[in-house]
């Protein structure tokens, strides 16, 4: 009997040990994964919501991007599309997460994004038109 509670106690203290590494490892892509809807935005002042079909939206957190230490050469201002994820008008009491597409990178809140090697950037490019084609067109 003791050695099933000692097994029972070695079993609860490993899920609380890997439930707390998880918590501190989490990546924003992990956080993107995870929203319930997203704003889709255009320079124009268009946009749309969506919800039902964020799956197709937070697949872009399976993009080959990784951080890069840059000062982008354009404005910040100069965005091609923007996609605000868990959007405060939606989804309350999550913290949005803003990822904009320029022409060179992707910026995710205040951090920069570039592609992996042998991943060409335009092949992101691609993938959020098709996005905003399918959404908005």
């Amino acid at each position: 009997m003791k050695r099933i509670l000692a097994l029972l106690s070695a079993f609860v203290l490993t899920l609380s040990l890997s439930g707390c590494s998880k918590g501190g490892s989490e990546t924003i892509f992990d956080a993107i994964k995870r929203s319930s809807a997203a704003k889709m935005e255009l320079p124009d002042g268009s946009f749309m919501y969506v919800d039902s079909e964020i799956s197709s939206i937070s697949s872009f957190a399976d993009l080959e991007l990784m951080a890069a230490p840059l000062e982008p050469a354009d404005e910040e201002s100069d965005w091609l599309y923007r996609i605000i994820f868990n959007p405060s008008e939606k989804v309350p009491d999550a913290d949005e997460i803003m990822v904009s597409f320029h022409s060179k990178y992707v910026q995710i809140d205040t951090e920069f994004y570039l592609t992996t090697e042998g991943v060409e950037f335009e092949s992101i490019l691609e993938w959020a038109e098709s996005k905003f084609d399918y959404f908005m067109g």
